[in-house]
C-alpha cells in the first residue's frame, strides 16, 4: 500500500508540474498575442501621424535656425535674410538692409552659412507663394529679414513658414502641416 500512495504522490506532483508548464505557456501564448495585437493597431496610427512628426522637426530646426539669425545679426551688427528653398537648404547672407519685400533686398557680401532644414528621405515640402494663395494662408514667406536696429519692423503681421507633407499638397490638407510663425518686430517664434 505504501508503494501505491507513493505512485500516486509521484505521478500527482508529476501532473502538478505539467499543470504549472501548461499555465505559463498559456500566460506567454496571450501575452505575445496581446502585444503583436497592440503592434498591429498601432501601425495605422503610426502611419497617419509619421508625416506631422516629420513636419514638426523640420519646423523645429528652422526655428533654430531663426533664433541663431538673430542672434548673428545683433552680433555683426548688421541685417540678415534667411531664404529658404524648397530643396530642403537654409542660406543666410548679408544684405544692405530690411526693405519691405526680401525679396527686392540687395545682397551685401552674399552667403554667410547654408544649412538644411530637412533631410534627404523626407518628404516634407516647403509651401510657395501660390500654394498659399490657393489655401488662403496670406502671411506664408519663404524668406525673413532681421535688422538688429528694427527687427522685424516692415512687418504688420506675423509672418508664417508652412512645411506640409508632400502628399498632402495636391489634397490642400493641412491638417498634418507645420507653421512657424514669427510675431512682433523681436521676432517671438512659435511652432504649431
Amino acid at each position: 500500500m505504501d508503494e501505491h500512495l507513493e505512485r500516486q504522490y509521484l505521478e500527482v506532483e508529476l501532473y502538478e508540474k505539467i499543470m504549472v508548464r501548461e499555465r505559463r505557456r498559456k500566460v506567454l501564448l496571450i501575452t505575445a498575442a496581446l502585444i503583436l495585437f497592440l503592434f498591429l493597431c498601432g501601425i495605422p496610427v503610426y502611419n497617419e501621424r509619421f508625416p506631422k512628426w516629420e513636419s514638426l522637426s523640420a519646423a523645429r530646426k528652422i526655428g533654430v535656425e531663426i533664433e541663431e539669425l538673430k542672434t548673428e545679426s545683433l552680433h555683426l551688427k548688421k541685417p540678415l535674410l534667411l531664404s529658404l528653398l524648397e530643396t530642403g537648404q537654409m542660406r543666410v547672407e548679408q544684405v544692405a538692409h530690411c526693405g519691405a519685400s526680401a525679396s527686392d533686398v540687395p545682397v551685401v557680401e552674399g552667403l554667410l552659412h547654408e544649412s538644411s532644414w530637412t533631410n534627404s528621405q523626407s518628404d516634407i515640402a516647403l509651401m510657395n507663394d501660390l500654394e498659399a494663395k490657393k489655401t488662403n494662408l496670406k502671411f506664408a514667406v519663404q524668406q525673413i529679414c532681421f535688422d538688429p536696429v528694427s527687427g522685424l519692423s516692415f512687418s504688420k503681421n506675423k509672418k508664417v513658414i508652412v512645411l506640409v507633407p508632400v502628399k498632402d499638397l495636391a489634397e490642400s490638407r493641412l491638417d498634418r502641416a507645420s507653421y512657424v510663425e514669427i510675431e512682433t518686430a523681436s521676432a517671438r517664434i512659435s511652432i504649431n
